[in-house]
């Protein structure tokens, strides 16, 4: 029987390649801001700093060795192959340290299951995405900012901090009563 540690993760390691922002601690990270803003000496406010710098970067090595560890006895075990994986853009190197027979004939690493080369996001200004965001009526997140106007997470965030700067958007918290898969999603509303 599959074991609640090697599918747990799993779990992890798919949520870091979907988007590793679903593993990051909001609250850890919105307390260690806090101390940043609230430290008085320059010893402290460093020490802030490089705490919160490490509370806001999701680290991929231990979610990648746990994959690796697990991912091949519980695909065997619960019948996923390693094909399904490529589905979820996990990368055909870590699949094959895993321990999945993954070919090698050539292709590159960047390339997925179905054999086309995997596509980066159009690359959008800042500004654009600034646009897009003014003109949002309600309530959003950060999936639909990429879905309505492209751009990477990245780039989609980074408008959106701008935007909260210039207090022309609100963040408003997570999302409540999320019944998704991961981590619930910040909310955002314009001003």
């Amino acid at each position: 029987m599959a074991t609640k540690a090697a599918e747990t993760a799993v779990r992890q390691y798919l949520l870091y390649v979907e988007d590793p922002a679903q593993l990051r601690d909001e609250k850890d990270i919105q307390a260690k801001t806090k101390a940043v803003l609230e430290a008085k000496d320059p010893i402290d406010r460093l020490k802030a700093i490089a705490a919160l710098e490490a509370a806001a970067n999701v680290d991929e090595k231990p979610l990648r060795e746990g994959f690796v560890t697990h991912a091949k006895a519980w695909g065997d075990e619960v019948g996923v192959p390693w094909k399904a994986f490529t589905e979820l853009k996990v990368p055909w190197d870590v699949l094959r340290e895993a321990g999945f027979d993954v070919p090698t004939n050539g292709r590159s690493e960047t390339k997925r299951g179905g054999g086309g080369a995997r596509l980066r996001a159009p690359a959008v200004p800042v500004e654009e995405i600034a646009k897009y965001v003014l003109k949002i009526k309600g309530t959003f997140v950060l999936a639909d900012v990429i879905g309505g106007v492209g751009g990477s997470q990245a780039t989609v965030r980074k408008a959106l901090d701008e935007l909260i700067a210039g207090e022309q958007v609100q963040k408003l918290g997570t999302v409540p009563n999320y019944a998704g898969r991961g981590r619930a999603p910040l909310e955002y509303k314009v001003t």
